[in-house]
């Protein structure tokens, strides 16, 4: 790790204004409700293609299994799967 972060912050630099000034003031509340929201999204979006390419029927002995056969077999959800896996 690097000591430099701290000392930059300890003799009060940081953000340059230029930067800074740009960037719309908001609420820390919404701020962390949008990172939930961002972090979640990759597998919400990966959960209902799963369910829209099985047609509601899920295998529970293995998911993840029979997520990786759906993502192979299936020519219009499995990219889009595979690329959501990637991100979450």
């Amino acid at each position: 790790m690097s000591v430099l972060p701290p000392v930059i912050a300890a003799v009060g630099g940081g953000i340059p204004s230029a930067i800074f000034g740009v960037l719309p003031a908001i609420n820390p509340y919404k701020a962390l409700l949008g990172s939930v929201f961002l972090y979640n999204s990759a597998h919400m979006v990966k959960l209902t293609l799963h369910l829209t390419a099985s047609k509601g029927v899920l295998n529970n002995d293995n998911p993840r299994a029979h997520a990786d056969q759906i993502m192979a077999a299936d020519k219009k959800y499995g990219p889009i799967m595979a690329r959501c896996n990637a991100a979450h």
